[in-house]
């Protein structure tokens, strides 16, 4: 299988490492401003080179062109969809969050889900302690979906469930909340500098 990978983040970079063993990745279009950058070993290429799907890796910028193609949100779709997932848990002191594998639709997070992993978020985690946990079953969660959507095929995809996201949105961050988000930002970058 081709894919064609969109993002250039930290988490992209990292699990293109590990999908480059088991599928053909023909290049990335990168992501406009991503947190952390990743250390691409791809080539920036456009749509138009030859894939079969459009993988989503931290991409920030919606996709005009979303056939065949997936995403993977930093949270529990349904109802965790939208941005800065990791700030909202906190917030609102969720006990569990995680990954989810989606097929892409013109709604924002709103596709059919074909996998799901959690990770527990304790009393006291901060968004650090959420990112570092995402990033360590990021890259297997992302192959292993991709395995299992090779063995779903497109039919099945098409009957996995759907459901309308609960959407979190940058501005729903508090004001007083602002500068510990801001400041989170340089350590974020910091732990995963190279």
């Amino acid at each position: 299988m081709k894919i064609l990978i969109y993002g250039s983040a930290h988490l992209t970079s990292e699990t293109c490492k590990v999908l480059k063993d088991y599928y053909d990745l023909v290049g990335h279009i990168p992501s406009v401003n991503p947190v952390i950058a990743g250390d691409m070993e791809l080539p920036i290429v456009t749509e138009d080179v030859d894939h079969d799907i459009k993988l989503s890796l931290q991409y920030n910028v919606k996709m005009q062109n979303i056939e065949n193609a997936y995403n993977v949100h930093t949270g529990l779709l349904p109802l965790w969809g939208g941005q800065d997932i990791l700030y909202h848990t906190i917030k609102e002191k969720a006990k569990r969050q995680g990954l989810t594998f989606h097929k892409m639709s013109k709604d924002f997070d709103y596709g059919n889900i074909i996998s799901k992993i959690t990770y527990p978020v304790f009393e006291g985690d901060d968004m650090i302690d959420l990112y570092s946990k995402m990033t360590a079953i990021f890259p297997g969660f992302v192959l292993s979906s991709l395995k299992l959507l090779e063995n779903l095929g497109n039919e099945n995809v098409n009957r996995c469930q759907k459901k309308r996201p609960r959407l979190f949105k940058r501005g729903n961050i508090d004001a007083s909340d602002m500068n510990v988000y801001k400041e989170t930002l340089p350590i974020l970058r910091k732990l995963y500098e190279k």
